[in-house]
């Protein structure tokens, strides 16, 4: 994840992640890592 942001020079980014188990933890999450952050919205 690092390395994409790095190579687009982003400090933030969106993820959009299906997820079809029926014991899903849906909603939006935000992940650090270092100085980026990853929004991650699961539905």
């Amino acid at each position: 994840m690092s390395e994409y942001f790095d190579y687009y020079h982003l400090k933030k980014g969106y993820m959009l992640s299906f997820n079809f188990n029926q014991k899903k933890e849906i909603g939006v999450h935000e992940i650090t890592v270092g100085d980026k952050l990853l929004v991650e919205a699961v539905v």
